[in-house]
């Protein structure tokens, strides 16, 4: 107990230098927190992928669109179980920041192929009565208040997609709700589903209608995916629409592709602003000792051992690294959020804090060494005296 009001009257003997160190350690460890948060969510999203779903669009370009009529010919497939068309496109609801993503499909084979999308059957059974009828996920439903039962509209963008009535206005009869039970979140239970016949019968004749972005199917033995893959794009080689089938997991490595490789990018920044972070927090330690020389020969004269005195020294500094990562980590948590909306769910695995205490603590030790080690060394004659 008597140390502790050493340790405390140490720190806040120059109180900028305290906080200078302290915030440093905060911006570092929330970088950590949501660069590993990130890392986190693609690496969950690469280990949720199912091998049993395949998805074919267009090879030139993921999302162009592609003939409905290939639907047909993949149905043939052998090994095939199901066939989802997908025509997706989005869309705002009253302000045009509330965006609502909407996927025009084949319902019953949608919720076929995703079985982990939880759909009640009354529902669904519903749905299929009900042209303009759709099934909301629970995200959007809470976002905005809807309630099973209420019909919206939603205007698409004139540039994306227009009616053959010449307007943006989709009107819509909600019917159900569907939420994904793989995932405790709502962030990734956003999309509206409906019939693809009413989005296709309202759109004009052109280069838009008769198309989809693309197909997703559901095979028997995902041991065969390979096979299927070739199968499917061998039937479009050279032909004006060309085809590229790829699993899920292959389609979501690709997706993250684009964003290059987040572990290693994560890791190296991570690492280069431990790096300078340790140097800094050894310069600061170093800078406060020197001005403590003669106090901490004071505490010597009356009785503190050279380990005590080393000790005392790097209490300080673990003080300034554990509460700096503690608050550092709570806002990288915070800040997650925002990445949220972008890439889907986003959290910081327990794993990561455990990690990051142990990461203050080596930081700690490390930037405090050359700092207990003069204290340790420290000769009371030649402290006194100012030598």
């Amino acid at each position: 107990m008597k140390f502790i009001p050493l340790v405390w009257a140490g720190l806040w003997r120059k109180r900028s230098r305290s906080i200078l160190i302290l915030l440093q350690v905060i911006v570092a460890f929330a970088l950590f927190g949501v660069l590993q948060g990130l890392a986190g969510a693609v690496n969950h999203a690469i280990a949720a992928t199912h091998a049993d779903r395949l998805y074919v669009g267009s090879k030139l370009d993921l999302g162009d669109p592609i003939p409905i009529a290939i639907v047909e010919w993949l149905r043939t497939v052998p090994a095939v179980v199901r066939v989802a068309p997908r025509f997706q496109f989005g869309a705002s609801y009253q302000r045009p920041e509330q965006g609502v993503p909407i996927c025009a499909t084949d319902v019953d084979s949608y919720f076929s192929i995703y079985p982990e999308d939880k759909v009640d059957p009354a529902q669904l059974r519903t749905m299929r009565q009900i042209q303009d009828g759709a099934i909301v996920g629970i995200g959007t439903m809470h976002k905005y208040g809807w309630k099973v039962g209420q019909r919206v509209t939603l205007q698409s963008s004139p540039q994306e997609l227009q009616r053959k009535d010449g307007t943006n206005d989709w009107t819509f009869d909600i019917v159900g709700t569907w939420v994904d039970s793989e995932d405790d979140s709502e962030d990734n239970s956003q999309l509206l589903l409906t019939h693809y016949r009413y989005v296709n019968e309202s759109l004009p004749a052109g280069p838009g209608r008769d198309t989809m972005n693309l197909a997703v199917l559901r095979i028997a033995d995902p041991a065969r995916a390979t096979q299927v893959e070739q199968t499917i794009d061998a039937q479009y080689a050279n032909s004006s629409n060309e085809t590229l089938t790829q699993s899920e997991h292959e389609l979501v490595q690709s997706e993250v592709a684009n964003f290059g490789d987040i572990d290693t990018v994560a890791n190296r920044i991570v690492g280069a602003t431990f790096f300078v972070l340790l140097f800094a927090t050894g310069a600061l330690m170093m800078q406060s000792i020197r001005e403590r020389t003669p106090e901490l020969a004071v505490l010597k004269t009356v009785g503190f051992s050279d380990r005590r005195v080393m000790a005392l020294i790097l209490a300080e500094t673990l003080v300034l690294c554990l509460v700096g990562a503690a608050i550092g980590l709570w806002l990288g948590v915070r800040l997650l959020p925002v990445a949220r909306e972008q890439i889907g769910t986003v959290s910081v695995p327990p794993v990561v804090f455990a990690i990051g205490i142990g990461c203050a603590v080596v930081l700690a030790l490390a930037g405090g060494a050359m700092s207990a080690w003069r204290g340790l060394r420290l000769r009371v004659v030649d402290a006194l005296a100012n030598r």
